[in-house]
């Protein structure tokens, strides 16, 4: 087995970085060596809201070995789970080694309630509810204190869900569904960029349009957002535009926060396990994928509603598992005839599935009479916190102006 110092080395100043962090469940007690370095780095994010960066910690703590922060963390955290397991093991026969020596029978009973404790921690499909450890409280400190600075989670397109100060959070799986032609595109662009707007590193991936056509909406609504005035007609017909003013924009888009994708190198379309592959090589804070129904599951030899189940629960998974949101949108069927109405998840192919996995479903409609408006319908919003049912979108996606009308909140 490897040197404590030198795993718990690697795992403290990988640490440092937010998705890392997120990954660790363990507490100072399980480590052998280093429990005082991590709760420095915990009392650091408590006090400054950031996680500290290597030369802090080692300025602070010289006894962990430099030479192990070049560890690929996740190998330092499977090799560091292996040691605590260990430790953990023998401690509970050397615990009980006096009453083995005179009651073999009582010690025999300890150590395989002991045991069975001890699987019970590593057990990868349940979570010791009453383990003692206050990972639910810090967990709370954190809300708390994001809360404080004014919202938690990335801001949403909807003013009504964003006043609450929740917006789409870690783990989350938020659904879009309408008929053709409503713009579904449109709103997964503007869900991306005000991620992007936010400083959050938001991946978008499109499964019907091209890099291109995409970039030039994506354009439009940033554009918007800071204060230009461009048309989407225009730049997509090259018609007459303020070049100079174009340029300007585009030169200030250089922070590196979006990236777009319309295809997977190698792939014979887009998989599930291909967008796996894109968000472990980008480790995005944010998926946008703009036709989920044209993902496929993998599971091409099974039943069309089990192919479904597969993916929308794979997404949901994923998202868990690398503790990101994602925003998808997918298409209602003919059965939502009524282009005015906002369609229900019988209107989507196996949209039960979808409404199951969804920690927030959507549903998008028109509006009679007025092109410059869509009804947006909160099918299912986690926990039911919303006070509303719908929402009305001022919508001008010519020049990428997509608000909510908070004075017609919940009033359809």
């Amino acid at each position: 087995m490897e040197n404590y110092d030198y795993i718990e080395s690697g795992l403290i100043l990988g640490l440092t970085e937010k998705k890392n962090f997120g990954k660790f469940k363990y507490t100072s007690q399980d480590f052998a060596q280093h429990g005082d370095a991590f709760k420095f780095v915990n009392k650091y994010l408590d006090s400054y809201g950031e996680l500290p960066s290597e030369t802090t910690i080692c300025e602070n703590y010289p006894t962990l070995d430099d030479s192990a922060k070049n560890l690929t963390f996740d190998y330092a955290l499977d090799t560091f789970k292996d040691q605590v397991l260990f430790r953990q093991v023998v401690g509970s026969f050397q615990k009980n080694k006096a009453l083995l020596l005179e009651k073999p029978k009582d010690a025999y009973a300890q150590i395989v309630t002991a045991l069975q404790d001890i699987g019970l921690v590593y057990d990868e499909d349940v979570t010791n509810y009453d383990s003692g450890h206050l990972e639910r409280y810090n967990e709370w400190k954190r809300k708390n204190e994001l809360r404080k600075d004014g919202m938690m989670g990335i801001p949403t397109s909807f003013d009504s869900i964003n006043k609450i100060g929740v917006g789409w959070m870690p783990g989350e799986l938020i659904s879009l569904f309408a008929r053709p032609a409503m713009g579904k595109t449109w709103l997964c662009v503007h869900a991306a960029a005000v991620a992007m707007m936010a400083g959050y590193k938001t991946l978008l991936i499109s499964t019907e349009m091209p890099t291109n056509s995409i970039s030039l909406r994506t354009d439009i609504v940033l554009a918007n957002m800071m204060g230009y005035n461009f048309s989407h007609k225009a730049l997509r017909n090259g018609d007459a535009i303020d070049e100079e003013a174009y340029k300007d924009f585009l030169i200030k888009l250089n922070g590196r926060k979006m990236l777009i994708c319309d295809h997977i190198e190698g792939q014979q379309g887009m998989s599930l396990d291909a967008i796996s592959g894109l968000v472990r090589k980008h480790q995005p804070d944010f998926i946008v994928l703009d036709g989920v129904y044209l993902v496929s599951s993998g599971d091409g030899k099974k039943a069309m509603w089990e192919q479904s189940h597969s993916l929308f629960y794979g997404l949901k998974n994923l998202v868990m598992s690398h503790n990101i949101a994602m925003f998808v949108s997918t298409q209602a069927n003919r059965d939502a005839a009524d282009l005015y109405a906002p369609p229900r998840a019988e209107h989507v192919a196996f949209g039960d599935a979808l409404l199951r996995a969804s920690d927030v479903a959507l549903s998008m409609c028109m509006v009679e009479d007025n092109d410059f408006q869509r009804i947006i319908q909160y099918q299912k919003y986690r926990d039911g916190e919303l006070n509303i049912d719908n929402s009305m979108l001022a919508w001008d996606v010519d020049t990428g102006s997509i608000k909510e009308d908070m004075t017609l909140a919940g009033e359809f």
